[in-house]
């Protein structure tokens, strides 16, 4: 059987930490947003608020894990540059978009951007210890509070002065909706950790909300997946089925009931969240891969690479739960299958984005842009390391 918890270290070890420490823009600070499937930096490609808040977790997780000093210094620098580059000091919240040097060029504000901050800046303090980044974190929390909620959930676009505007960002499909699964969910990620490090109960207090909003209005009972785009009222704007998100849901959603720490919410969610893995071992997964997702009906089976990560994690998720081997068995066999196909083997590169029915990776498609980060195959292998060694040490019945 397949040692995966040692099998991951090394690819994270081997190929994700290196990949990703190579990209360091020391001249200008930051990380190189951009590179292409031919593995070419551009070093003067716009860095991506969300690419470089997700770099900020993920060497600071790494330094929790490892206590590797390298990883250690590469936090400081991914904070140095958010801090001084990212936020907005005027009209406060973290920008979208800015050039190679650092300059703002896009000054949205998205809900899903601040989230990510929060994300990076609680994991960077779990690291170090620096009050100021917590502070920094808390300050988010408190603006993503006043500008963003609503009696109903939370509004996601807004420009620089904090307008309100169209969720032009996170909706897809040509259809432009008010509220998202992946900015709710996502949120809800964000504020799990901030309460885990600070234990603060205004915090507590919008997980227990949150919970309440995917469990009554984005999960779907009928269905056992999370429904994905809706109007401010949370009707539904698209049919679609988002397996990805459903699994990296269904551990998310029972990581912020964990941290909570109440028993009759953590029996509830995983109620739920264990039908949400079962649908989609049962109708998404195969030995060869998980499926993107399905519109109006009609499927995409490419094979994502954050799919397939998270999906790992998901499964190994429901195999503490259930017990059920299956679950150990799929995430097994899924990894093999993304070191088989889905890891570019080219010299100093990475995973490759998308592969198509063939597994074959589909030509021009970067390794690295504002949205292909290593926080889900990273923190595929540094959730399975840590969760194994819980087991080793009888800490999980």
């Amino acid at each position: 059987m397949l040692d995966l918890s040692k099998e991951v270290e090394k690819e994270l070890d081997e190929r994700i930490f290196p990949f990703w420490s190579n990209l360091a823009d020391y001249e200008n600070s930051g990380f190189y947003g951009y590179v292409s499937y031919d593995g070419i930096i551009n070093k003067e490609s716009e860095k991506g608020v969300i690419l470089n808040t997700r770099i900020l977790w993920f060497f600071s997780a790494v330094y929790c894990l490892q206590k590797k000093p390298e990883a250690l210094s590469l936090a400081n620098h991914a904070y140095e540059f958010m801090k001084s580059k990212l936020f907005d000091d005027e009209y406060k919240g973290l920008y979208w978009m800015v050039d190679f040097k650092g300059m703002p060029t896009d000054t949205r504000k998205h809900i899903y951007n601040q989230a990510f901050g929060i994300y990076g800046l609680c994991q960077y303090y779990k690291a170090t210890g620096k009050e100021e980044a917590l502070n920094k974190a808390k300050e988010l929390f408190e603006l993503i509070e006043k500008k963003c909620e609503s009696s109903n959930g939370y509004l996601e676009e807004f420009d620089r002065q904090w307008n309100e505007k169209e969720n032009e960002m996170l909706s897809e499909n040509n259809v432009i909706s008010d509220r998202t699964m992946n900015t709710h969910l996502h949120i809800l990620e964000a504020y799990t950790l901030l309460y885990e490090v600070s234990k603060d109960d205004n915090v507590a207090k919008r997980l227990y909300h949150l919970l309440d909003l995917i469990k009554n209005k984005i999960y779907s009972t009928k269905k056992h997946s999370l429904k994905v785009f809706f109007d401010k009222n949370w009707n539904e704007t698209v049919d679609i089925q988002s397996y990805g998100h459903d699994i990296e849901g269904s551990w998310l959603i029972d990581r912020a009931a964990e941290v909570l720490g109440d028993k009759k919410l953590i029996e509830s969610t995983h109620e739920y969240t264990k039908k949400i893995a079962e649908n989609i071992y049962k109708n998404a997964y195969s030995s060869l891969g998980v499926i993107n997702e399905t519109v109006d009906g009609i499927t995409d089976a490419g094979r994502v690479w954050w799919v397939q990560a998270e999906t790992i994690v998901g499964f190994y998720n429901a195999y503490e739960k259930t017990k059920d081997i299956k679950y150990l068995e799929a995430a097994q066999d899924l990894y093999k299958y993304i070191e088989k196909f889905l890891v570019d083997k080219k010299e100093n590169s990475e995973w490759y984005w998308k592969l198509d029915v063939n597994n074959k990776p589909i030509d021009n498609m970067p390794i690295v842009e504002p949205w292909k980060c290593p926080y889900h195959n990273g923190r595929m292998c540094i959730e399975i390391i840590e969760r194994t060694a819980k087991h080793c040490e009888g800490k999980l019945s």
